[in-house]
């Protein structure tokens, strides 16, 4: 009998513990997921349509909904120029990628304040409601963001995520403990300068960027007929190389190995480069992709690389209003629609010219606080940044005061001006008076019926 209850107690206190499972789950915590496309319009549609690629990526590899924060403006399955309304295709004859991703964050609340918010498990957003990335130190991270970049910015529609505010952030995440490791794939022009000498080697964040800190990213999959593109040549790499292999058994750096291999691609008989760069703790690119991304097979994993099919057209990120128009010039038979093509691309052309002359004349009425470089230098130059504090107030200035950000994204080509007018600068009274030279020249000379739709 003595035997019997305490048989009967040692099965009620077993039972009464956690399953084997939920003690290894619980050590080794979460998996979190942050997608975020920034941009908007018709024009940015292959930096939306990749971040809803990969929303559908990690689901069908089993992380959870509930550990899914997407951020996206969300304008492209109904603009108007859509051809087939609800749908978003990523690839030519492509699946619906947009169906049934969640709307977490749109519109006007995909801001630089938001998405930190989100990484950080902010308070005042979880109490508005928002979802947050309510992590622990057992956790694990994957972030992705993409959109348009410079020289230590990415762009959210009017203004700009910095380099520091970014790295910093992620700093805060470590000294809260908010998570065991992230990795972190920033996709944009020169989006190495977002972590190049920024990023800790020691605070366990692995980042991949889809290019060097000074260089032009490219769009991929792009139609004439549609009149954008469909999405991104680092994605479609990433994509391609995620359904090609195991995940389990892939890790980051055979995968950065894979963008390395594929860096250089020819288009026109001419030969073109992009080049994936990594930053922090390259100890964590030995993961595999599976404890980030997720490890359930999918249907996808079967379908092998499309990297190298020669009738995919690419165009550079800063370009692609140029090229459409330039294809439309040339493929349109009507001549009335053609020189309407004509004069669209000359007024594109002249909004340019207009900036340029606009930068020209402010540098040369500070040309006395550089009496060491030439004009021409300033403009035509890319010095490396180390002046942070001037950069930030001259770049954040010049879209406050001059040239909206959003409706005049040939901004982001000349933000190296900035930076060169900083390396110059010989101490902060310098820099100040170069930044409020800047607002009172951009109030008093700029015609505002120019300086729109500036691409």
């Amino acid at each position: 009998m003595k035997v019997l209850l305490l048989l009967l107690a040692f099965v009620s206190a077993y039972n009464a513990l956690p399953a084997f499972d939920e003690l290894s789950q619980e050590g080794e915590g979460k998996t979190w997921v942050v997608l975020c496309a920034s941009a908007n319009t018709w024009m940015n549609y292959g930096i939306q349509s990749d971040v809803y690629h990969s929303y559908q990526l990690v689901r069908s590899h089993g992380i959870p909904d509930d550990n899914i924060i997407v951020m996206h403006y969300d304008d492209i399955a109904t603009d108007k120029q859509n051809p087939t309304p609800g749908v978003v295709i990523n690839e030519p004859n492509g699946t619906n990628v947009y169906e049934g991703v969640p709307k977490h964050y749109t519109g006007k609340d995909v801001t630089p304040q938001n998405f930190l918010g989100v990484l950080k498990g902010d308070d005042k957003l979880a109490k508005l409601g928002k979802k947050v990335v309510n992590s622990g130190p057992n956790d694990r991270i994957f972030v992705y963001l993409m959109d348009h970049g410079a020289e230590g910015v990415v762009m959210f529609m009017d203004t700009f995520l910095h380099a520091e505010d970014l790295n910093n952030a992620l700093k805060e995440m470590h000294t809260n403990k908010r998570y065991s490791q992230l990795v972190f794939y920033l996709e944009a022009c020169e989006s190495g300068s977002m972590f190049d000498k920024l990023l800790p080697t020691d605070i366990n964040v692995y980042a991949v960027t889809a290019t060097k800190p000074k260089e032009l990213g490219w769009f991929y999959y792009c139609d004439t007929k549609l009149s954008t593109c469909l999405g991104t040549y680092f994605a479609a790499m990433w994509f391609d190389d995620w359904r090609a292999n195991d995940p389990n058994v892939e890790k980051f750096q055979q995968e950065y190995e894979f963008f390395d291999k594929h860096q250089n691609f020819t288009m026109y008989n001419q030969s073109y480069s992009q080049h994936a760069q990594q930053y922090g703790d390259l100890s964590l690119s030995k993961l595999t992709l599976a404890q980030f991304l997720g490890g359930k097979k999918s249907p996808e994993m079967t379908r092998t690389s499309n990297i190298n099919r020669e009738n995919i057209q690419f165009v550079s990120k800063r370009e692609v209003a140029v090229y459409m128009l330039q294809k439309k010039i040339e493929e349109t038979q009507d001549i009335t629609t053609k020189l309407g093509y004509v004069k669209e691309l000359e007024a594109l052309l002249n909004g340019r010219l207009y900036m340029d002359n606009v930068l020209y004349e402010y540098v040369n009425s500070i040309q006395h606080l550089m009496p060491n470089i030439a004009t021409n230098a300033i403009l035509h130059t890319k010095q490396e940044l180390n002046n942070r504090h001037c950069y930030r107030r001259l770049a954040d200035s010049f879209i406050e005061h001059c040239f909206t950000l959003n409706e005049n994204p040939y901004v982001l080509s000349k933000l190296h001006i900035f930076v060169n007018i900083c390396e110059q600068m010989r101490d902060s009274s310098d820099a100040d008076i170069a930044v409020n030279r800047l607002i009172q020249y951009c109030h008093q000379n700029i015609d505002r019926n120019i300086a729109t739709n500036i691409q």
